[in-house]
């Protein structure tokens, strides 16, 4: 997943691209602003350089605005700030990340489609033209996937807008039901998926996409669905190649272990005094307050964070959040920042020992240079695999294996915590409901799982907003899916809509 930056791949991206801060947006690219199959796609070498730039929204994605919607303003923790994204401040005239998160998974789409039909025509094996599609093709599903969770019902299309005739069609399409994309994506998927390779990402060069990137696709978009089956029979198949659990240790969950063995899929970052430069400032939101100057960060020392970062507000886990661990759980002293290297920081012992955590180590970036930090974006592990399938498991009755595959999660943090014996269908949701959250908090699924579960407004209402009556005033039910902004709309001449934020 590399970028490397040859003319081929600058000439196919400023032929193709679209500027995100364009009147023409989205869905109705000028046409004339493509290039053609027969212009460029020669050779592998410029298939793979067309590929390469289809990863680069992702970037522009995986940001703090994600973060703070996925993970900061849910049940688990709260950014107490005056971002609109957090206070549930966004409606379609003023909608947050969403407007951009819209545009590039857009943009991201676009490349995809125009790749995908180059590479159909070009003259190269059909096994690895065949191989190369399906790499486009899990890209594409990927930005749909993100797509359909934050906003629901999105307008779907897989054309290459290479004609005036296809860009009319393109800009004439509403909402799709969130059912039916995932439907169609799941079984393209399905055919594609063995044309990718059978090992894990970190084992591909580059950390490209792997088979095991479009199974987990397949069960994310499938358990949406609760098409529990299909999610059931994806995870085996990334099973066949992750094996055990417990091979992989604790510390790949750490943001700045990049591309470890357990992942199946990271967003790329680079920070480096002379070289590449692509960056984030998420690790700004999971740092303990810092001395001006100095390594020392709520009173403790850190050398390994270094004296240039300047972190902001940090994100304050929920009471809730707090009590879902063991204090013994190994999981606890990675997700939440009570000490370091056995020092307390000083919240935690304000209040005569009440004060809540920072955030854990799992976020900070060592040698973070003012608000840049260049870890990777954790977004799918095994982990999250075995837990969907010990959901998907739960639900269609199969005991043994629901209890087998939430049981190597647990275990890895202790063999203590297994489950000796199965608790009843309800029982079992709700301890996945909470093995999720000590597992993947920060890895930008925690507003997703509510949402597909439909608790959203009541998980939040009667945990993050209790303590922050901000949450309690401004949610509302409508919150659980993002508005398409006011722009998009009129430009489409209502052929999209928000029916939920009427009013609002």
């Amino acid at each position: 997943m590399k970028i490397k930056n040859t003319r081929l791949l600058l000439m196919f991206l400023a032929l193709m691209a679209v500027s995100a801060s364009s009147c023409k947006k989205s869905l109705t690219e000028k046409a004339q602003d493509f290039v053609t199959p027969a212009q460029f796609f020669k050779n592998e070498n410029q298939c793979v350089a067309a590929l390469n730039g289809c990863y680069n929204p992702f970037n522009s994605i995986f940001t703090s605005g994600l973060m703070l919607a996925n993970e900061g303003a849910t049940d688990l923790a709260f950014l107490n700030s005056t971002y609109i994204d957090a206070r549930f401040e966004i409606s379609p005239a003023n909608p947050g990340m969403g407007k951009a998160l819209w545009t590039n998974c857009y943009q991201g789409i676009m490349y995809c489609n125009s790749t995908i039909a180059g590479i159909n025509t070009a003259p190269i094996a059909d096994a690895r033209k065949q191989a190369l599609i399906a790499e486009g093709a899990t890209l594409r599903a990927m930005y749909y996937y993100i797509l359909t969770s934050t906003f629901g019902d999105v307008p779907f299309y897989e054309d290459d807008v290479s004609s005036l005739e296809v860009l009319d069609k393109v800009a004439q399409l509403g909402r799709m039901s969130a059912v039916d994309t995932r439907k169609a994506l799941i079984t393209e998927l399905q055919k594609y998926a063995p044309d990718l390779p059978a090992k894990r990402t970190s084992d591909i060069a580059g950390n490209r996409v792997s088979g095991a990137m479009a199974y987990m696709l397949i069960a994310k978009m499938a358990i949406w669905n609760k098409d529990y089956p299909t999610v059931i029979s994806a995870v085996k198949e990334i099973q066949k190649v992750y094996g055990a659990l417990s091979q992989y240790p604790l510390t790949d969950t750490y943001f700045r272990n990049k591309n470890t063995p357990e992942s199946i899929f990271e967003v790329q970052f680079t920070w480096s005094v002379t070289g590449l430069k692509k960056v984030t400032n998420i690790a700004c939101f999971f740092t303990p307050s810092k001395t001006a100057s100095q390594a020392v960060y709520d009173g403790v020392t850190i050398p390994e964070l270094g004296s240039t970062a300047n972190p902001y507000t940090s994100i304050t886990p929920t009471a809730y959040f707090m009590s879902l661990y063991d204090v013994y759980d190994p999981r606890r002293n990675i997700i939440l920042g009570y000490t370091y290297n056995g020092t307390y920081f000083k919240r935690p012992q304000s209040a005569n020992g009440t004060g809540k955590p920072w955030m854990g180590p799992k976020f900070w970036c060592p040698g973070m240079d003012n608000a840049s930090d260049g870890n990777n974006q954790k977004v799918f592990r095994y982990a999250d695999a075995l837990l969907l399938m010990a959901e998907a498991a739960n639900e269609t009755g199969d005991q043994a294996l629901a209890m087998a595959s939430i049981n190597e999660v647990k275990t890895r943090a202790s063999a203590s915590y297994a489950l000796t014996a199965y608790p009843g269908k309800d029982a079992f949701f709700d301890e996945i409901k909470k093995e999720r959250a000590r597992e993947l908090m920060g890895e930008y699924t925690r507003k997703w799982d509510l949402v597909r579960w439909g608790i959203f407004y009541d998980a939040v209402k009667t945990t993050a907003a209790t303590e922050f009556s901000v949450l309690n005033d401004n949610l509302r039910p409508y919150h659980q899916y993002y508005p398409i902004s006011d722009s998009e709309v009129s430009r489409t001449a209502g052929r999209l809509t928000n029916p939920t934020y009427v009013g609002q």
